[in-house]
Order: C-alpha cells, then structure tokens, then sequence
C-alpha cells in the first residue's frame, strides 16, 4: 500500500473558508470518477499557527503505478490549475506500509 499525503498552504490574500471548501468539494469529486483510489480524505486545518498548512489530502493507492495512474487522470489533472492557482506552497509525502 501506497501513502500519498499532500498539504496545501493557501495564499494570505484568498478568502481562506471558502477556498479550502472549494479545494474540497473538487477533491472529494474524484473517488468516484478514478477507480485506483483506495481511500481518500480531505482535512481542512481547524487550529491556525504560524507552521501549520490549510488543508491536507491523505490518500491510499495500490503501488506507485497506481498512483501514477490517479496522477495522470484527467479528472485529476483538471483541478490542478484551480488548486495550484490558489496556493502558495504544496508540500507531499508518499510512503509504503
């Protein structure tokens, strides 16, 4: 099994609420439509301080094959922009267990 944990800091000048809750929505989207995803949540951060990120994704894959396939997928792929455009740093972790 696959870990693949991402966390999003949001730019200081977006309305932070409602981003995160877009960034969401979009994410929570993708389940359904990438059937190589075996499990998938979506935190947003409820305890603001100087290091802590806005949101996290924690997702679980198969292999690294598999997560090569949900990065490639063009549901994935189309909430890109919105994200990237959104954020201003993304960091990520990817482990076995």
């Amino acid at each position: 099994m696959l870990v693949h944990v991402v966390m999003f800091k949001l730019h200081d000048n977006v309305d932070k609420a409602a981003v995160s809750q877009e960034i969401k929505a979009r994410l929570e989207a993708l389940p359904p439509r990438i059937d190589v995803i075996r499990r998938y949540e979506v935190g947003v951060n409820v305890i603001a301080s100087p290091r802590a990120y806005d949101m996290v994704l924690v997702s679980e894959f198969d292999n690294r094959d598999t997560l090569a396939i949900y990065s490639a997928h063009p549901d994935h792929v189309a909430v890109l922009p919105y994200i990237t455009g959104n954020c201003a740093h993304i960091a990520a972790v990817d482990y076995e267990r």
